[in-house]
This record gives C-alpha cells, sequence and structure tokens, in this order.
C-alpha cells in the first residue's frame, strides 16, 4: 500500500512538473518580448534623435546660410551709399550687413556640430540663391529668367543631397578627443591632408595669379578648416556638459590648424573676389570647395560609409545640378551689368533703352 502511494505521488509530480513547464517557458516569452521590445524601443529613439539632429542641423544651416545671402545684399547698399569714401565704420548700414554674417557663420558652426559636414558644407549654395530676392527687395535688381532657374536647380540639388546623407551612415554629433584621435592616423586621412597642404603650399610659392591658383587654395584649407569646425565645438559641447576634453593635447593642436587655415582661406578668397569677381570665382569655388570638405569628411568622419551605390549616384548628380545652378546665379547677376560697361568703354550708351534707365534710376533712388 505504502509503494502504490508513493507511485501515485511521482506521477502526481511529474504531472505537475509537466503543467507547470509551459506556464514557465510561457514567462519566459512573455520577459523576452518586453526585453526586446525595450531593446527596439531604444534603438527607435536613438534614430528618432538622430534624425532630429540632422534636419535641426539643416534648418540652422538653411537659416544661417539665408542670413549670409541677405548681408550680401544690405552690405552691398553701403558701399553703393559711401559716395564721400569715408570709413565703413562709421555706417550703419555696413555693420547691419556685417552682423548678419557673424549671425550666418555661427549658424553654421552650430549645424557642424548637429549633422554631417558632407551635408552642411554643399547647402552654402543657399545664399547664393536667397541673394536673388533680397537683391529684388532692397536693390530692386529684377531677377532674369536664368537666375529663377538657377534657383531652382540648387534647390533641387540640395533637396536630393539633404535626402541621401541623412538616409546614410550613422552621425556622430559629438566625439570625444580621445576619439578624433584615433580617426586622425587613419593612412587614408593622412594621405588627405599631406596632399590638402602640400598642394597649397605650392600654389602659393608658385606666385601664379589665376583664378583657379586662389580658389583651390581657398579650397583645400577650407576642406581642413570644415573638419576642424566639427571637432572644436563637440570639445566645446562636450566640455559644456562636464566632460572636460581640453585635458590632452589635440584640442590645443586643432585649434590653431583651424585659425590658421580660416585666415588664409579669408585672404585668398578676398584676392580671388578682388582679381576676378564675383562670376568667375563663386562657381568654382562652390564646386572645388564643397569637393573638398565631401571627401574629407567621407574619409575622416565615415559620412558616406554606409550608403549604397545608387544613393552615391544621387549625391553626385544632386550636387552637380546645384553647382550648375549657382553658375546660372552668379552669371545672370552681373550679364546686364557687363554689358553696360562695355557699351560704355565704346562710347555707346549703356542704356539700350529707356526702359532699362527708368528701372535703375528707380533702384537708386
Amino acid at each position: 500500500r505504502g509503494s502504490r502511494k508513493a507511485i501515485q505521488g511521482e506521477e502526481g509530480g511529474q504531472k505537475g512538473d509537466s503543467l507547470a513547464l509551459p506556464q514557465d517557458e510561457g514567462r519566459e516569452a512573455v520577459v523576452e518580448g518586453h526585453e526586446r521590445g525595450r531593446e527596439f524601443e531604444g534603438r527607435g529613439g536613438e534614430e528618432r534623435a538622430r534624425m532630429q539632429s540632422v534636419f535641426l542641423g539643416v534648418f540652422v544651416s538653411l537659416l544661417g546660410n539665408s542670413l549670409i545671402g541677405s548681408s550680401f545684399s544690405v552690405m552691398k547698399v553701403a558701399h553703393d551709399s559711401n559716395k564721400d569714401g569715408k570709413s565703413y565704420l562709421r555706417i550703419p548700414t555696413w555693420w547691419a550687413g556685417t552682423l548678419l554674417m557673424i549671425l550666418g557663420e555661427a549658424g553654421n558652426l552650430v549645424a557642424y556640430t548637429l549633422a554631417k559636414p558632407s551635408l552642411i558644407s554643399p547647402l552654402g549654395a543657399i545664399s547664393v540663391v536667397v541673394n536673388v530676392p533680397v537683391g529684388w527687395m532692397v536693390l530692386g535688381e529684377k531677377p532674369s529668367m536664368r537666375n529663377m532657374l538657377g534657383c531652382m536647380m540648387s534647390i533641387v540639388g540640395g533637396y536630393g543631397i539633404v535626402w541621401v546623407v541623412a538616409s546614410g551612415s550613422v552621425d556622430r554629433p559629438t566625439m570625444t578627443a580621445a576619439e578624433f584621435e584615433a580617426l586622425l592616423f587613419q593612412p587614408a586621412f593622412m594621405v588627405f591632408l599631406a596632399i590638402s597642404f602640400g598642394e597649397s603650399i605650392d600654389l602659393i610659392w608658385s606666385g601664379r595669379r589665376t583664378v583657379m591658383t586662389y580658389v583651390m587654395v581657398c579650397s583645400l584649407l577650407g576642406g581642413v578648416s570644415v573638419l576642424s569646425i566639427k571637432a572644436v565645438s563637440s570639445f566645446v559641447l562636450l566640455t559644456l556638459q562636464g566632460d572636460n576634453q581640453f585635458l590632452t593635447l589635440v584640442p590645443f593642436t586643432t585649434l590653431p590648424i583651424l585659425a590658421f587655415t580660416l585666415m588664409l582661406q579669408i585672404k585668398y578668397l578676398n584676392m580671388a573676389l578682388a582679381e576676378f569677381g564675383t562670376p568667375e570665382v563663386v562657381p568654382i569655388y562652390y564646386v572645388t570647395f564643397t569637393s573638398c570638405a565631401v571627401i574629407g569628411s567621407s574619409i575622416l568622419y565615415g559620412d558616406l560609409s554606409e550608403t549604397s551605390h545608387q544613393n552615391v549616384a544621387v549625391f553626385v548628380f544632386s550636387f552637380l545640378l546645384t553647382a550648375a545652378g549657382v553658375w546660372l546665379v552668379s552669371r545672370g547677376s552681373v550679364r546686364k551689368e557687363e554689358t553696360r560697361a562695355r557699351s560704355a568703354s565704346l562710347g555707346q550708351s549703356p542704356y539700350p533703352n529707356s526702359e532699362e534707365l527708368e528701372d535703375d534710376t528707380q533702384s537708386l533712388l
């Protein structure tokens, strides 16, 4: 009788175990499902935060470049009104244009912190596009069909660039000095630095006074300055958040390089504009500077490392479309002035009809 009860007890225990096993498996499945859900939710939150940072950077860049484009027209008003040749420091309009340009450049500095340099650099074309309607409102310069076509091409190309880069590889919103130092010593980037500085020194020492000489110096050094701005802004942001990045030599090495490249870039850009003017300089500078910035950022930060071949093709096409639009805008804006200057040099009237003379008189007033 005792053995029979023992057998029945074992059978009951086995049935209990068999009934409890599915319940335990169910609990484990529920727990695992919650964990996976939290993991996916965390990844989704990171992706949303990344996209918010990218589009905020695009918005700040568009705003900053719009201010820069507006500053061109405002400063041109100051130049046109300075008939007595007095110091520009005494002209309020000149200060207004300078302030707009400083605010715009500060916006670009913030944008480089929020998004990739390969995304922010091409958006500089917006300053040329914005200058068309602002010039119409401020200076009375009526945009031609050439201007309008160039603006449309630049806008469409800019949209393509934003779409490709925003959907590409994961961005590094901020990076520590140690991470930046590790990226610096990549063999490919060391070659990029050697070419940038070596070719710049060769062009400067050559003494050639051509538009390509000036613009290539600006572009090669400008590509380095863009990468330095991204790094320095990251160091400053992390330091303000409590993680001091200025305890190593990396930031103190990057800052002088940034200052040196920016000064030479501004110097040779002004020399190019003084000797050749906007129509020749602006399109070439946009193409070469943006190319150097995108190539350098792709090597150093891996901006396009996870982008498909189709998206790279779209990026290149969008960039070329934007460059063509910038060329049309910059050439179309001076076509009328070149014609009038040529007519005046030949002793002819610079105004072939009374309507143009009336338009310019109204604009001057």
